[in-house]
């Protein structure tokens, strides 16, 4: 699934207009789309997985991970969730009380190309940027 029009506007806004690695300021025609966490390494078309760069540093970078990538892609979810484009899918919760929870998220897991977050108490299932699943986590 390629990003529409409206997730590329997001996340060119998102980034200030501005390459995500080097921070040069870059025009909508000069973006290119980069999944932070790459595709061949189980990343995921997720909108908080996609990033603004430069096409010099999209090359540069490939298909390494870099240094801190769960953090900076828990932080990428979480300005996503603030931002309103995380909502839940067929689940017995509303959005704004799903928006709750998934603010309160700590954690990122990849497993068989999905993000899972979790916070202390729920595990948040993503698909399509979207929430499809969760589970309230017992701790003891």
């Amino acid at each position: 699934m390629k990003p529409r029009n409206k997730e590329k506007l997001y996340i060119y806004y998102r980034e200030n207009q501005r390459c995500f690695y080097c921070k040069k300021n870059l025009s909508f025609k000069q973006m290119s789309i980069d999944h932070f966490y790459p595709l061949s390494k189980g990343g995921t078309n997720d909108i908080f997985n996609i990033v603004c760069s430069c096409k010099k540093c999209n090359r540069k970078k490939e298909n390494s991970i870099l240094k801190n990538s769960n953090k900076i892609v828990l932080k990428l979810f979480i300005r996503a969730v603030k931002d309103n484009m995380i909502i839940g899918d067929n689940l017995d919760l509303d959005n704004r009380s799903l928006k709750k929870l998934l603010l309160e998220v700590n954690k990122v897991k990849i497993i068989s190309n999905k993000f899972i977050f979790e916070s202390n108490e729920y595990r948040f299932y993503v698909d399509e940027s979207k929430i499809v699943k969760y589970a309230y986590v017992f701790s003891i």
